[in-house]
């Protein structure tokens, strides 16, 4: 006869202890998201990549802002990749309606960084690639936000999941915390292939009920984070977005 023996409590405990420890351990940056930070233990760990995905109309831009402008206003410089999407002038005039943006952070602890004209043109993956590193290279972002990556899946092709591995182990060799944003399709709440490569992911929604627009935050992942479950209550105003622990949808 066979016995299975289970670890009694005492040694439970411990290894419950020990990963505490490690997880304690972890680095983290602060989001910024009033709310948020309580829910993933401080912060997002570093170094790591995080999607952000939603529907339109869910935050995952003004995510992102609120993001690199808790950096500046810590001394941390920013690097906003813009895969499609007209001049920097037009988005630095949308950034500034939200009230926790200073414009003395434009172009110096905050920079943004255009793909559109590298895309057009690249023949590949290593193309994009090499415009990506020389921005990073040059301007040792501590944090870094792509903006609608899930758009570059049809410029790429078959060089796309080559491309998020690349992206992937940039942002480790850099010591960066990355947040990247795509969009949700119609049966399936995230990108596939870019949360394969993540570290975390983050799903913000827009959903109608009776007629209400309601938004919501969960986390599907947070490595080596003990995260909070659950969609939860989320609110855009002129302040940005906030998440409301516990208020669940």
């Amino acid at each position: 006869m066979f016995r299975i023996m289970l670890p009694g409590g005492a040694r439970l405990n411990r290894i419950y202890a020990l990963r505490k420890m490690a997880m304690s351990s972890i680095q983290r940056m602060p989001t910024g998201i009033p709310g948020l930070d309580e829910m993933i233990e401080g912060g997002l760990p570093v170094p790591s990549l995080t999607l952000v995905a939603g529907d339109v109309g869910s935050g995952k831009t003004t995510f992102c802002t609120q993001f690199l402008f808790k950096g500046a206003e810590l001394g941390q410089t920013g690097l906003f990749f813009l895969t499609f999407g007209g001049p920097h002038e037009c988005l630095f005039e949308l950034f500034s309606t939200y009230s926790f943006v200073d414009r003395r952070y434009f172009g110096k602890e905050i920079r943004l960084a255009s793909l559109e004209k590298e895309i057009e043109e690249a023949k590949g993956a290593e193309d994009i690639m090499k415009a990506i590193k020389s921005a990073i290279e040059e301007f040792r972002p501590r944090r870094i936000v792509i903006k609608d990556i899930s758009l570059l899946e049809d410029a790429l092709k078959g060089d796309f999941k080559k491309f998020l591995h690349s992206l992937s182990k940039l942002i480790k060799e850099q010591k960066a915390v990355a947040l990247i944003t795509g969009e949700s399709l119609p049966g399936l709440p995230y990108p596939v292939e870019i949360a394969q490569i993540a570290d975390g992911i983050i799903l913000l929604s827009n959903v109608e009920v009776n007629l209400i627009r309601l938004r919501s935050i969960e986390l599907l992942k947070i490595a080596g984070t003990s995260h909070t479950l659950g969609k939860h209550a989320v609110d855009i105003s002129a302040k940005g977005l906030t998440v409301y622990p516990g208020l669940h949808l």
